[in-house]
């Protein structure tokens, strides 16, 4: 409560009091929940709970409320009253209830005595009484008005400090001058040292402002105009502000202006900020409007608001006609989904986007367009707008779609290699087949004579001699076109290097050559690799030292280097005592189709490919492959390759060819349009008491098979009416035993993905021609005996 409220309740009490001569008089004031009492100034203010106070009694009755009671310890009420029962005991009350301004009953006044014997009151004093308690009620009612005014004030205060916003106003008839808190704060004036009038204003503002202030000033004075301006001021310290200002003119019912109201604001970092970004949009346009890249800002909703010049050259639109389209008119309807997709994450917040896609050329045409989207924040968490950097890839495109058909030409030119490579090798193991498998006939047979035998060998040597070539081809082709797959499994280092050393001990028996083969102490039992691959390159070595060594010997090192307990790196080497290479020639001896010189192929053949195949089987298996050799001197050449232990011993082959029983009156069935293939395993099978049928295409392997009984079909592929793949499926959709009797592939297709092709179809093995007698035995006869198990290719 304020003291001037204070101040009139001491007099309004006092008059009370004065009223009935009693000894205390107070003013009741409630709230939700309290009861204040408030006497004469220096009396303690007593606070109840509202329900125990008679002010709470008189409010219930009111605003004409009226108790009297002659004697509070009679009365129910007063019985129990705080002031009854205790200090100062009133015993006689009387009290009218206060009322606010509009009616409402917000206390009481309040006169009581310490005694009961007194008269009661009468009609002029409780007149009187009632008077006072309305008087009490305009004093809270203007002590809250003023209470809100503060407020209010303090509220506008507040406004005008976060706003930056001041308050002014003049009265024309006194032509006084009021400021707010916040233009004394903008001037950097104190209200105690500076008094506004309007020529202390105008001595404030640089003499250009003040003659236009000035003539504003008047036109509202007289003609009751209001107005805006920016204009400067000069402060105390020196500093000199923007401030805007903006008047309105209030008139009397006769037209006549009575009062100017305005309000002032600092702008002067508003326009610096502008003025920056004014100078910051210039430069931006410079560079805009003078670089090759086409930058756009576009709408949320796709519309053009800014493209600079550089569009004309790259699309043959002007920068108006372009903003006047959505975007997506521009573009290409088949990259219409990307262009959305780009433009939703964007304004999702996922950062810059990158969008490749054709845009229209205003000559009708489309060229390649790589776009930069970029979202501009708006200051309030969204998007204002995205600024798009266009440039011309079309060069680019067009490149990369050159790459790529030079890829397809380059695959297409593999495969045709490819398929060149297989038809070769299909035509060459053809007629080989018969070659090789009659020679090999030839050589068992106990009768031939000798002359005849010799003749027979040549031709069993020169053509397994032409087969390592056609392999060395194919092998080749499949190093270059990475297309080989290493079959690891256990296998024994040592027996692998035993047994290869066997095959070429005839070859060094004919010229007088020692063979040795030395094996390493600490050689694990067992290691894990492609043991067929780590052959071939051991074969390759060994029958080139034997070729190019007259005299002396060759010998197989086998070590092992171990790294960890585990795995460790296998070393071989072969040294020979023959004719050496020089320097120069090692630097060439890997690559393809090379040899030390022209004359050593002249004089012990070859097609300059085993060691290149050696290496890249070497590297492939994550090996290396070196030689050291001085002309005429000998080689060596090194292998080491890495290789984990195996965790048990391999199976052990039984060494040499196992003679072979095939199962009695066995029927077989063989369909290959080659008749000299037809005599061939017709012969090799006539030493077997089997029943053989052959046939010539697919179509007539199908009808005999359809008949039943056979135990076993040898299918070739390549044939007429119906090759050997389509034979094979039609037979496995045969019913009952006649559609799943074993068939094995015979056939030239020796390369890994026609082996699989072959058992995709439905067969159960694959036996590559040529063919050896001793491989087709053991093959048919675990087919006879259910044992097959699928075959690779070589």
């Amino acid at each position: 409560m304020s003291h001037s409220a204070q101040s009139s309740f001491d007099i309004l009490t006092a008059l009370a009091a004065s009223l009935f001569n009693a000894p205390l008089s107070v003013v009741t004031l409630l709230d939700e929940e309290r009861a204040v009492l408030r006497g004469p100034t220096g009396m303690d203010v007593i606070i109840l709970p509202r329900e125990q106070s008679m002010g709470s009694q008189l409010a219930r009755l009111g605003p004409k409320g009226l108790i009297f009671i002659p004697d509070a310890t009679k009365d129910p009420h007063g019985q129990v009253h705080s002031m009854v029962t205790g200090a100062p005991y009133v015993r006689w009350f009387i009290g009218a209830t206060v009322c606010s301004g509009d009616g409402v009953p917000v206390g009481a006044m309040c006169v009581m005595d310490l005694t009961v014997d007194r008269p009661a009151p009468t009609e002029a004093q409780i007149a009187q009484l009632r008077r006072l308690a309305a008087l009490a009620g305009d004093v809270i009612s203007r002590d809250e008005e003023r209470r809100a005014q503060a407020a209010q004030l303090k509220m506008q205060s507040m406004a005008e400090t976060v706003s930056g916003v001041g308050q002014w106003h003049v009265d024309l008839a006194t032509t006084k001058l009021t400021w707010s808190d916040e233009i004394y704060r903008i001037h950097g004036l104190d209200r105690a040292t500076f008094t506004p009038c309007r020529q202390s204003v105008l001595a404030l503002c640089p003499p250009e402002d003040a003659e236009r202030l000035d003539s504003l000033t008047n036109k509202a004075t007289e003609a009751g105009e209001g107005f805006d301006l920016v204009l400067t001021i000069n402060r105390p310290d020196g500093a000199q502000r923007l401030v805007a200002l903006e008047a309105v003119v209030e008139t009397d019912v006769t037209g006549r202006p009575v009062t100017i109201y305005g309000i002032m604001r600092d702008v002067t970092e508003e326009r610096e900020a502008l003025e920056r970004l004014s100078r910051s949009e210039a430069r931006y346009r410079l560079l805009a409007d003078n670089m090759g890249d086409v930058i756009s800002r576009i709408r949320h909703d796709g519309q053009g608001r800014y493209v600079s010049p550089a569009c004309f050259a790259m699309f043959g639109w002007t920068p108006d006609e372009m903003a006047a389209h959505p975007t997506e008119f521009f573009v290409h309807p088949d990259d219409h989904a990307s262009l959305w997709a780009a433009t939703r994450r964007c304004l999702e917040g996922e950062g810059r986007q990158r969008l490749e896609c054709r845009m229209m050329h205003k000559a009708g045409h489309y060229i390649w367009v790589e776009g930069n989207f970029q979202a501009v924040p708006d200051g309030k968490g969204g998007v204002q707008e995205l600024v798009v950097v266009m440039r011309d890839v079309s060069e680019r495109k067009a490149l990369e779609n050159e790459l790529i058909e030079a890829r397809d030409r380059a695959e297409a030119g593999a495969r045709s290699k490819s398929e060149f490579l297989a038809n070769m090798s299909h035509e060459l193991r053809t007629p080989l087949t018969s070659v090789i498998g009659f020679s090999e006939l030839l050589q068992a047979s106990r009768t031939l004579p000798d002359l005849e035998r010799c003749h027979a060998d040549r031709i069993a040597l020169s053509s397994k001699a032409l087969l390592g070539v056609i392999n060395d081809i194919l092998d080749y082709s499949k190093l270059e076109a990475a297309s080989v797959v290493l079959d690891e499994t256990a296998f024994d280092p040592a027996a692998l290097a035993r047994a290869a050393a066997g095959m070429v001990e005839a070859q060094c028996g004919l010229k007088g050559l020692d063979l040795l083969v030395e094996v390493a102490g600490g050689m694990p039992s067992a290691l894990v690799g492609d043991e067929g691959r780590l052959r071939q390159v051991l074969l390759n070595l060994l029958s080139n030292a034997v070729k190019f060594t007259g005299e002396g010997s060759v010998t197989l090192n086998l070590g092992w280097r171990p790294v960890e307990s585990d795995r460790g790196v296998l070393c071989l080497s072969v040294q020979d005592t023959g004719i050496g290479i020089t320097p120069e020639q090692v630097a060439t001896l890997f690559e393809r189709f090379s040899q030390a010189d022209a004359s050593t192929t002249r004089v012990y053949g070859g097609t300059g490919l085993g060691l290149s195949i050696s290496r890249r089987l070497v590297r492939l298996m994550g090996g290396e492959i070196d030689v050291q050799s001085t002309s005429g001197s000998g080689s060596r050449f090194s292998v080491e390759i890495p290789m984990p232990v195996a965790e048990s011993r391999p199976q052990v082959q039984a060494a040499g060819p196992v003679p072979v029983a095939l199962p009695t009156q066995a029927r077989i069935l063989m369909a290959d349009d080659a008749t000299a293939n037809r005599e061939l395993v017709a012969a090799i099978l006539a030493t077997q008491d089997v029943m053989l049928d052959t046939v010539c295409d697919g179509q007539q392997a199908l009808e005999a098979a359809r008949g039943g009984g056979y135990d076993l079909i040898l299918m070739d592929v390549q044939m007429p009416v119906m090759d050997g793949m389509q034979a094979t499926r039609a037979i496995r959709a045969l019913p009952g035993a006649a559609g799943t009797v074993p068939i094995v592939a015979l056939t030239a297709n020796v390369q890994v993905e026609q082996v699989a092709r072959c058992l995709e179809a439905g067969m159960d093995a694959h036996l590559g021609k040529p063919i050896h007698v001793a491989e087709l035995l053991m093959t048919v006869c675990a087919a006879l005996k259910g044992q097959l198990v699928t075959s690779r290719a070589a």
